[in-house]
């Protein structure tokens, strides 16, 4: 046993461990959500210790651009300290997968209660994964790329992608809109959506107020018609986006189809890292086997699936699948920081 749980690991075998429960006659949903969250909170514990150990690059990045954007432009100090401590454990991303830690539901009483507390559960151990939560990071770094004026460059951005040749068309802050952490929609009173920032990132919409980057209100039809620019859209949105956020995005795409709009609901970007992305598609498999073994168990009128547990063994377990492709070549790597991350020129402010 011992050799065993050394070659596949803890976390895992804590979730071989709920899938044996899943697969048996047991109802004690509350026993194996139990096991869940002790598998999230672990990762949101290891995630705790490595930001402050500052192992990730991504963070360090963050930290070097707020010192440089704090330098390039004295009146941002405010915004460049914001994002620095968005890149640790007190920061929004971090602090808003905690929050959704402690809102779970530890004691579902019927099987659909069960399954959205265990989705909510595989979503936050996936955004608490290290390599998903640096990637998450970019955000940070573009935004404060956008706002030096194009001294300090974009990353993680292909060359043929809308941000890199917008040519200053890119709004400041628009790497965070959709992001629960930062903000959220609310309907004007024409019954459109536009973002609204949290009090503490109303800075956006004052410093956009002052200069040429001001475009008005963000709504969310022609920001979801293809115009935003973010990891979250592209990737983020099943990590960082708790089960209700998805929800009122799903209903927001319905109004934007009805209105004779067509929404973006499938990346268009390669953002982030390629080990990265693999995870997200690790994680979403694991959503996708358990959503499997409940319609299968309904259809058969059963308490065992047995013909989806194959790909529920290797979901669960982590088994990662090759990229069907790779990022895109960027044009090169910011002097700030040397090798560690693939970056674009950032055109915002020319």
């Amino acid at each position: 046993m011992a050799y065993y749980l050394k070659q596949i690991g803890i976390k895992h075998f804590l979730i071989l461990c709920l899938l044996g429960v899943l697969t048996g006659c047991g109802n004690d949903y509350a026993e194996q959500i139990q096991q869940r969250y002790l598998v999230a909170k672990t990762s949101l514990d290891n995630l705790e210790r490595k930001l402050q150990a500052k192992e990730l690059t991504n963070a360090k990045i963050v930290n070097i651009y707020a010192q440089k954007l704090a330098q390039i432009k004295p009146d941002l100090l405010p915004v460049a300290k914001a994002m620095r401590k968005d890149a640790t454990e007190y920061g929004a991303l971090y602090q808003g997968l905690l929050d959704r830690l402690n809102e779970v539901n530890r004691n579902p009483e019927n099987k659909e209660q069960f399954k959205q507390a265990s989705d909510a559960l595989i979503s936050i151990d996936m955004g608490a994964d290290p390599i998903v939560f640096n990637d998450a990071l970019i955000d940070l770094i573009n935004t404060m790329a956008e706002l030096s004026g194009g001294k300090l460059e974009t990353i993680s951005i292909p060359e043929d992608s809308q941000a890199a040749n917008s040519r200053g068309d890119v709004t400041p802050g628009s790497y965070l809109v959709g992001n629960p952490g930062y903000g959220e929609y609310r309907n004007d009173s024409s019954g459109r959506s536009m973002w609204h920032w949290y009090g503490q990132y109303a800075f956006f919409s004052s410093i956009l107020g002052r200069n040429h980057y001001n475009r008005g209100p963000i709504y969310y039809d022609r920001w979801n018609s293809g115009y935003h620019n973010s990891y979250y859209n592209d990737y983020g949105r099943g990590s960082y986006g708790s089960y209700s956020d998805r929800s009122r995005t799903t209903q927001r795409n319905t109004t934007m189809r009805n209105n004779g709009h067509t929404p973006v609901t499938q990346p268009r970007k390669q953002y982030g890292s390629v080990k990265g992305r693999q995870r997200v598609s690790s994680y979403k498999q694991q959503r996708s086997n358990q959503s499997s073994y409940f319609k299968t168990k309904k259809a058969n009128g059963g308490r065992h699936a047995s013909k989806v547990s194959g790909k529920r063994s290797s979901g669960f377990l982590g088994s990662k699948k090759s990229s069907s492709s790779s990022s895109s070549r960027t044009k090169r790597s910011s002097s700030y920081f040397g090798s560690s991350s693939r970056s674009s020129r950032s055109s915002g402010g020319k």
